[in-house]
């Protein structure tokens, strides 16, 4: 399934401990935070009422259809306190986490106690400024960031290559086209396209990604484009189009293959820097809109209330080890896919 060269790339990376448990370590979390509904929410995962069973996290059930008056949402907290589920045959199953990432526990909260609230037993990592449990906003944040950015470094590697391996192969006139247009939207103030975006589309997670996109595939794009210079000269090329491959089949399975080791290489960094981007962003109040959870606007929360620690210090922490971890992974690639071996002196 694998040429010798991959086999010995993936056998390198698997000997650097480091980063290898560090991809085993963000894979599972990235995976755990895909199915966060089903471990911290305020919907019960199962509701027995009247001999029959709901699932709230996967549907939507009014306030009437467990006995109440109102056709609006039902409130299950309040319907678990009622005298029917606490001492007769209905009950509710909520998740490990019973709070929501928009929800205020100002109920929760001691008498007389405003938030936000320091860490206890009930929140664990405390409250923020509308009362809403931290921890579970860290938690559906690390979903959002992490999806923002893979999908981003997806169009940013496609775009990327793409356009790279269009200049180096044609080169000529094609390049010089290519390079005026890259140099005319490498010009562009990314904070002034995005306030500019914002203000005639509004803001929005697909608004921020497009946005984006259109400018960061232009750094890997110089890579791809050596690359193709380099390799277009190359026998198995001239052979390709002596028996009249086209262009584009060249470019995609010939070249690209062999081409690959800047996008492998630069993809975790490309994925930190989109994380960095998007908390960045969130901080300064451009990015993903309230009330989305964001690790950028918790830390926005914590500057405007210093005496609200954890409100910077467990996002601040949560961003430093995504980006740690995933630093770990670049350098375990780089590594791997470095044709020169290491050597150390002793």
């Amino acid at each position: 399934m694998f040429s010798p060269d991959t086999k010995k790339r993936i056998n390198k990376f698997y000997k650097n401990k480091r980063a290898l448990y560090s991809l085993i370590l963000i894979f599972s979390t990235y995976t755990i935070s895909l199915i966060a509904p089903l471990i911290a929410n305020n919907h019960p995962l199962i509701v027995y009422y009247n001999e029959k069973l709901y699932f709230p996290v996967f549907n939507f059930y009014s306030d009437r259809t467990f006995g109440g008056p109102e056709e609006t949402e039902a409130s299950y907290k309040k319907i678990r306190a009622r005298d029917d589920f606490t001492s007769g045959k209905n009950f509710m199953i909520f998740p490990l986490i019973s709070y929501g990432h928009n929800e205020d526990n100002l109920e929760s909260l001691e008498a007389g106690v405003s938030p936000p609230t320091k860490p206890d037993l009930k929140h664990w990592l405390g409250t923020d400024d509308r009362g809403r449990d931290v921890f579970t906003r860290i938690f559906y944040g690390y979903r959002i960031c992490m999806t923002f950015s893979l999908i981003l470094i997806f169009i940013e590697m496609i775009l990327g290559a793409l356009i790279g391996g269009i200049q180096g192969y044609f080169g000529g006139k094609v390049d010089i086209i290519f390079q005026r247009i890259i140099e005319i939207l490498s010009a562009i103030p990314f904070l002034y396209l995005i306030l500019i975006m914002g203000s005639f589309f509004g803001r929005s997670f697909s608004v921020l990604l497009v946005t984006y996109g259109v400018l960061s595939w232009i750094g890997i794009s110089y890579y791809l484009r050596g690359e193709f210079l380099k390799f277009k000269n190359f026998q198995f090329v001239d052979a390709a189009r002596a028996f009249g491959v086209p262009p584009f089949r060249i470019i995609v399975r010939h070249i690209l293959p062999n081409a690959l080791t800047p996008i492998v290489t630069f993809l975790p960094f490309s994925l930190i820097g989109s994380i960095s981007i998007l908390s960045a962003l969130d901080f300064l109040g451009y990015g993903i809109p309230a009330p989305n959870p964001s690790w950028g606007e918790l830390i926005a929360q914590g500057r405007e209330r210093l005496s609200a620690w954890w409100l910077i210090a467990f996002p601040s922490i949560a961003l430093f080890f995504t980006i740690q971890l995933t630093s770990f992974i670049g350098e375990g690639l780089r590594d791997a896919f470095d044709s020169k071996e290491r050597v150390t002196f002793k």
